[in-house]
């Protein structure tokens, strides 16, 4: 499997989805999820990073909304977006 992008190279314009609200948003099993993150190299490259800290053991996935988007052609209406400060 190849190594999931590290935080500093996504794009801050699209909120990180938990491995949770991805599931919720795109209407999936959690085995569908694994199976991706396992067996899908190319999902894993473009679509998952990992935000545990450097050379730990335990990977903390996060999913930005715009990069699975884009991976699964879901049109920019239907992605989740960042919501504005108050």
């Amino acid at each position: 499997m190849e190594q999931p992008l590290t935080p500093t190279q996504l794009r801050t314009e699209s909120p990180l989805l938990t491995k949770t609200e991805l599931r919720q948003w795109l209407k999936v099993s959690d085995m569908w999820v694994r199976i991706q993150i396992e067996e899908n190299p190319d999902f894993v490259q473009r679509c998952v990073i990992d935000i545990a800290t450097p050379g730990s053991s335990r990977r903390t996935y996060r999913f930005p909304a715009r990069a699975v988007a884009e991976y699964l052609r879901i049109p920019e209406y239907a992605t989740p977006q960042l919501t504005a400060a108050a």
